[in-house]
């Protein structure tokens, strides 16, 4: 049996306590007697009748109710119903002749046996079960669609999760592979490298865990790259970054950014031996940011965000799963040039965490 709480309870009693004053005032309505006068009257006999009719109610919840799961007990639960009923009007029929009427009426007549009396009796019955049951269910119901998007959320929560605990394995490999290069070359840059690295990938596993970042700590780690990266390509790379921002303390979700760039360097200077130019512009203005990445890459070659690796295609879940409707992302190739273009508002928080 579910855990009692005291919410539970005050419900269940806030919903009693409703129904006493409601009844009451619909019995002085329809008896056509002054509401005034006769109100306290009426409320004292819904007091007596109401241990009968939260037996019923409660019998019905949390022991036909169960068992109507089971079709194949169908038989079973009418007469369960029809024997619950006839048994709670003979109790509700009693109390109001044997206690209820000789304590507050003893010169009004009343007949137990009466069968106008136990139609209306049973009618009352019928319209407190029903009225519990509708607020049951429609509770239920509430409580079900705020499961199912608990279970949502949840799902989502769980994909993010992945989706970013695959981004720093995807990210060193990569860099991993950079640091192999300058080391066949024997280059007096790896250990200035391997220190680059260090420091980014403390970044990652001590700065990323919160749902949002600083979009101003998201480009530091940028420049980080960016210096690790030139430590490779030297002289034949050449790389523009320009960035304005009129609000130092917007927040960005980690390492959304960081693989437009990785992208840029991997298929430009990493898949040419030529010069090789990036630029990367980022923009934000009244929350609203625009970044875009543009480098020289082979005319032949035609990279698109839908046909990347990993990580683009890693990025692109976590935009439509923190940023719906809220982003707008580009990608196209023109001669030697390939570029992305990213429109994002910041002006809300991520809808998973």
């Amino acid at each position: 049996m579910k855990n009692i709480s005291v919410k539970r309870v005050s419900l269940h009693v806030i919903f009693w306590l409703v129904y006493i004053l409601l009844n009451a005032v619909l019995t002085s309505i329809f008896a056509k007697q002054p509401l005034p006068e006769n109100l306290p009257r009426a409320m004292t006999a819904e007091v007596y009748s109401l241990p009968a009719k939260m037996a019923l109610v409660y019998f019905v919840f949390y022991f036909i109710i169960p068992l109507y799961l089971d079709r194949s007990k169908v038989r079973i639960l009418v007469l369960l119903t029809l024997a619950a009923f006839i048994l709670t009007a003979a109790v509700y029929r009693l109390i109001l002749g044997w206690i209820y009427y000789p304590l507050f009426n003893p010169l009004v007549p009343f007949y137990i046996l009466n069968p106008t009396g136990w139609l209306l009796t049973m009618f009352d019955l019928f319209i407190t079960l029903a009225a519990a049951t509708t607020i049951k269910m429609v509770r239920v119901h509430y409580e079900s669609i705020e499961f199912e998007q608990e279970l949502i959320q949840e799902k989502l929560r769980s994909e993010l999760s992945f989706l970013r605990a695959q981004t720093n394995p995807h990210f060193l490999f990569n860099t991993l592979n950079n640091l192999y290069a300058l080391s066949r070359k024997k280059s007096d840059k790896t250990p200035d490298a391997i220190m680059m690295l260090s420091k980014i990938m403390r970044f990652m596993l001590y700065e990323c865990r919160a749902p949002l970042i600083l979009l101003s700590d998201e480009i530091k780690v940028i420049r980080d790259y960016i210096e690790l990266e030139k430590l490779r390509f030297s002289n034949r790379l050449s790389v523009e970054l320009y960035e304005q921002t009129d609000n130092p303390e917007a927040m960005i979700a980690p390492l959304l950014l960081l693989p437009f760039v990785e992208n840029s360097f991997k298929h430009g200077a990493g898949s040419t031996t030529g010069k090789a130019h990036i630029r990367i512009d980022i923009a934000l203005s009244d929350n609203q940011l625009q970044f875009s990445v543009r480098n020289t890459m082979d005319a032949q070659a035609n990279p698109s965000i839908e046909k990347g690796g990993i990580g683009l295609k890693n990025v692109q879940r976590q935009l439509e799963l923190l940023y719906a409707g809220r982003y707008s992302l580009q990608a196209g190739q023109s001669g030697d040039q390939f570029t992305v273009n990213l429109a994002l508002s910041l002006s809300d928080k991520s809808a998973v965490s």
